[in-house]
């Protein structure tokens, strides 16, 4: 399936404005429990992205392509565009532990999102707005797809299924 990369963008942005200092790799990690508690409830991803096991844990392949792009174009200039430019913008953080990302459509628009997405991605929100990009890296390491799946392949969405949504996100249930 296509991925719609304004639609990531519109995503990017809502998490970037209601989140404070987030890094590129808890941006990654919301993108990952955004689309596999997705396909758990509802069958289908949000972004329709790959996910694959690096290091530092899911990397959604065509997200981080476009944000590494965002780099590219502060290194090399204005000719290295990114589908994202518009909707979210890097800064370098103090702590040397990465670049922040910041919202740059302050009035994007979520009528591209359904309903379940944004109930979901709220929910995100309230449970990992505090949370260290360390702590959330660390869970995602901890659970079935992450642990199923060889070092550098793709993320099966079929291992959505053993995803304990309650743990992930207690407060889903009172929404």
């Amino acid at each position: 399936m296509k991925i719609d990369l304004e639609k990531v963008g519109i995503i990017a942005s809502y998490f970037s404005e209601n989140i404070p200092d987030l890094y590129v790799t808890k941006l990654l990690k919301l993108f990952y429990y955004l689309d596999f508690i997705s396909y758990k409830m509802r069958g289908s991803s949000v972004t329709n992205d790959t996910y694959y096991k690096f290091p530092y844990g899911p990397v959604p392949m065509t997200i981080k392509n476009e944000i590494d792009m965002l780099i590219a174009k502060d290194l090399f200039g204005p000719d290295f565009k990114s589908q994202l430019t518009g909707s979210v913008k890097l800064k370098s953080s103090a702590d040397t532990n990465g670049r922040i990302v910041l919202n740059e459509n302050k009035k994007y628009n979520l009528t591209k999102i359904a309903e379940s997405e944004l109930k979901l991605m709220a929910c995100l929100v309230e449970t990992y707005k505090n949370t260290s990009t360390k702590n959330i890296s660390e869970q995602t390491h901890r659970e079935t797809p992450w642990l199923s799946t060889s070092d550098y392949s793709e993320i099966s969405y079929e291992l959505a299924d053993s995803l304990d949504i309650s743990k992930i996100l207690p407060n889903l249930a009172n929404k």
